[in-house]
């Protein structure tokens, strides 16, 4: 009689804790919400295109879930277009018709989703209008996404809004650290540092922020900060601007997504060229082979890496 009880009570104890495990545990098929299974789905593709061209997997994966409704609109699960790429010319493959800005619009076809991956990546690196992206931080999504926006790749007057709010929710950013490691110690590990493509580092200065006290922030000697920028005592930055905190380089040396010359803009300086791309001033002097105090004209080609240009073919204009 003890040995019946004493295995009812087993038998009883056992299916009590079968149960109490089955309610405690996370069910392996509780399905994953819409956008969580598009980013466990999508987020190898979008860190292989980091990889290959610097564009930030946060990104791509945050436009792929505005722009395809989580995989499920349209244009997505009949075209495989997850990034409402439309025709435009030069366009050669399949196409559909689908209403957007306008009715019946042309958008391109792809065979697959991840060719749409990787033609979303080709569609910026061939645009000179994204160009500005490309010398931003591939970890600055905030950036990118602001950029993105102002180069004219979607109508919404919040769409940079969306993207950053996407990211963040859904913590995208980890995807871009998994590229790109963190630093751990060291000025690189500020929470201010941001890295040129080229690798010269530099932070952005705050409103109301004076350029000693960026100095005195990271810790370095204001007169180290002045060389790093090519700027003398008087500098007066503004709200925004670049303040490099490491030597800049002496070339572009953008591997992923080359760009050898830019043009001069109206108002800008050669100053601002080797601040906006990370070139030491005298180094772009150099490689484009200008006498000293230069100014190059409007719309003028400038090299930023590459071989060097001959004095011989430039313009004949004064100093």
């Amino acid at each position: 009689m003890r040995t019946f009880a004493f295995l009812l009570s087993s038998m009883l104890l056992l299916g009590a804790n079968s149960v109490w495990a089955q309610k405690e545990s996370p069910s392996a098929e509780t399905p994953l919400s819409p956008r969580k299974a598009y980013i466990a789905t999508y987020a190898k593709w979008a860190t292989k295109e980091m990889k290959r061209t610097g564009i930030p997997a946060s990104i791509t994966l945050a436009q792929g879930i505005l722009e395809s409704g989580n995989g499920r609109s349209r244009l997505a699960t009949e075209g495989n277009n997850h990034f409402g790429i439309k025709c435009h010319d030069g366009w050669k493959g399949k196409t559909m018709f689908v209403d957007d800005d306008k009715p019946d619009e042309c958008f391109r076809v792809y065979r697959d989703p991840r060719q749409s991956y990787k033609d979303h990546s080709e569609f910026l690196l061939s645009r000179s209008r994204y160009d500005g992206l490309f010398i931003l931080d591939p970890r600055d999504y905030a950036g990118w996404a602001r950029g993105l926006k102002a180069a004219g790749y979607a109508t919404s007057p919040t769409y940079a809004e969306k993207l950053i709010q996407i990211i963040e929710e859904e913590e995208l950013y980890r995807f871009d650290e998994q590229v790109i490691k963190p630093a751990t110690k060291g000025l690189k590990a500020h929470s201010r540092y941001k890295m040129a493509p080229n690798g010269a580092g530099y932070v952005l200065l705050e409103q109301g922020e004076t350029v000693e006290q960026v100095a005195f922030d990271l810790g370095l000697k204001l007169e180290k900060v002045l060389a790093f920028n090519d700027a003398a005592y008087a500098w007066n930055p503004r709200a925004g601007d670049r303040i490099y905190v490491t030597p800049k380089k002496k070339k572009w040396d953008r591997k992923l997504r080359e760009i050898s010359t830019c043009r001069m803009v109206a108002g800008e300086s050669t100053w601002d060229v080797a601040q906006r791309y990370g070139i030491q001033l005298e180094a772009l002097y150099k490689m484009n082979a200008w006498p000293v105090g230069y100014q190059p004209g409007d719309g003028e080609l400038i090299r930023l890496q590459g071989p060097l240009l001959h004095a011989a073919n430039l313009p004949a204009k004064g100093m």
